[in-house]
């Protein structure tokens, strides 16, 4: 509520500042979490070139799963998914990895394009207007 309508938020009586520098904290934490976990887990030692790619992989899940939490977990779990069975695709099938790339970018590409065809031609955004049904006091 606060990063998107900062002043309806202030009419709701929300302290601003507060939750911008909770909300800031809770991430950093959660990114030190996964960093953490990265590390300890994965790698077992730090190395210098950490995770390269990831921060452009989330902005492709978040496109892809429409900025919505459930939506960018199983857009995470496709991507997972396909870069899993690339290496066992490549030992098993002989098939290179570069083909789970390119059907990524495919897959982003077809979920963006109702945007880039909008954005390019200027078009409005279709909306079905529902009608809407209120009762008055008492009826």
């Amino acid at each position: 509520m606060v990063g998107a309508n900062p002043r309806a938020a202030k009419y709701a009586g929300v302290k601003i500042s507060k939750n911008i520098v909770l909300a800031m904290g809770l991430s950093g934490a959660l990114a030190g979490l996964a960093g953490a976990n990265q590390v300890l887990g994965v790698d077992h030692r730090m190395v210098r070139a950490f995770s390269t790619g990831y921060g452009f992989d989330a902005i492709a899940l978040a496109l892809l799963g429409n900025s919505h939490p459930v939506g960018v977990v199983l857009a995470s779990l496709l991507f997972g998914f396909l870069r899993g069975g690339a290496a066992r695709m490549q030992s098993m099938a002989g098939v290179p990895v570069e083909i789970i790339r390119i059907i990524q970018g495919m897959v982003i590409i077809f979920v963006a394009a109702p945007a880039i065809i909008r954005g390019l031609y200027r078009l409005k955004e279709f909306r079905s207007e529902e009608a809407v049904l209120s009762r008055g006091w008492g009826s």
